[in-house]
């Protein structure tokens, strides 16, 4: 049944945006604050099953909890003819994964991503929730320049000691249900390709655990590649374990060696040996940025400075000239003077006087031929 041209609550549905595995995106207008709006609804197919729609809520209840301009922000949920939805903010861009589809990021543009989705999971973190489902498909770059991150599905609740990092053994259990198949040890979730050592594995996460799936992220978006790949899931899941992707400078060549760092830092296999938190990538990441546009500084002032000088070798007028073309420039100027000199003595000499400048008298001192003006004094001279 389409949804398109219906009112559900005070949401008129206006067209179809997409669809995923779970759930399907439309446009609508909000009838009572005049906005525009994305509502998400679960599958029909999938709104008997209790798990998909504990999912379903646990991404708005999630998401909800967090006000951060780098996460997707959730409006309201509710029910229509037995189907579940969620409204969310309407967002103009693309993901990340249609943007690093076409080849690899600018380096700047890169960093910068890196710094706002790193702090919207470092405040994710902060509330103690473990996105778990970090990808290019699953962060969207708007048409302002603005990352978000989507999806919280797979979010998981811990306690605040989880989510500062603390090893899985020492840290609290999990706000959810034990018989809960979406947070108990043993169950992978995510997406292969951008899963961490400790999720393939089946492993109780932590926070540190998107951050290896960040860093993956972002070694993408600076060298247009995955990581790891493989043909099948096993073989993906081996290289996560146990290879060591290529250096991302070997791929591109404009790669800082301090961005290289903090992305090989946060793909360590060993979860003690990588970022601890996501402010600790953050200020790292911003590092870079201040770096990269002093560089950049320097660069353009080299660079201003090297077309100065072409352009004095280009110029006769400002080119630098040899000692010998100053010498001959100096006799010329000599010589012009000297003669200068010499034409001036040999017209004192002849006796000329300079003739005398005419000078024009104004209307009323001039007086015609043969006239004579009388004044109180006689006439005038």
């Amino acid at each position: 049944m389409s949804l398109i041209g219906s009112v559900v609550s005070h949401y008129r549905v206006i067209e179809k945006l997409g669809g995923g595995g779970m759930g399907i995106v439309y446009e609508a207008e909000d009838l009572r604050l005049g906005r525009r709006v994305a509502l998400k609804f679960l599958p029909a197919h999938m709104s008997k099953d209790p798990h998909a729609v504990e999912r379903f809520q646990r991404e708005a209840r999630a998401a909800s909890a967090l006000n951060h301009p780098s996460i997707c922000t959730i409006h309201d949920i509710g029910e229509h003819q037995g189907q579940h939805y969620i409204v969310m903010e309407r967002l103009e861009g693309e993901t990340l994964k249609r943007q690093v589809s076409a080849g690899r990021l600018d380096v700047d543009k890169a960093v910068e991503i890196g710094i706002q989705v790193a702090d919207a999971l470092d405040a994710a973190h902060g509330k103690g929730i473990v996105h778990r489902d970090i990808k290019p498909a699953n962060i969207f770059y708007t048409r302002r320049g603005q990352a978000k991150i989507l999806d919280f599905g797979l979010a998981k609740l811990t306690t605040a000691s989880a989510a500062r990092g603390m090893d899985a053994d020492e840290a609290e259990p999990t706000l959810s249900r034990r018989d809960d198949p979406l947070s108990s040890p043993g169950q992978t979730l995510g997406t292969v390709a951008y899963m961490s050592p400790e999720q393939a594995r089946g492993e109780d996460l932590d926070a540190r655990t998107d951050l290896f799936s960040f860093g993956i992220v972002l070694y993408e978006l600076v060298t247009g590649r995955h990581a790891f790949s493989g043909r099948t899931s096993a073989v993906i899941s081996d290289a996560i374990l146990h290879a060591t992707p290529v250096a991302p400078v070997r791929l591109n060549p404009n790669c800082p060696p301090k961005l290289e760092h903090i992305v090989n830092k946060a793909l360590e296999k060993e979860r003690g040996l990588r970022y601890q938190s996501a402010a600790e990538m953050v200020a790292d990441l911003r590092r870079v940025r201040r770096d990269t546009s002093s560089a950049e500084v320097v660069h353009n002032m080299r660079s201003c400075m090297a077309c100065h000088a072409a352009t004095k070798a280009r110029t006769p007028e400002l080119a630098p000239r040899s000692r010998p073309h100053r010498a001959r420039l100096a006799g010329a100027r000599r010589f012009r003077e000297h003669d200068r000199r010499a034409r001036v003595r040999r017209h004192a000499a002849s006796g000329a006087r300079r003739p005398a400048r005419a000078v024009a008298l104004p209307a009323h001192r001039v007086r015609p031929a043969g006239s004579e003006e009388a004044t109180a004094d006689g006439p005038l001279p």
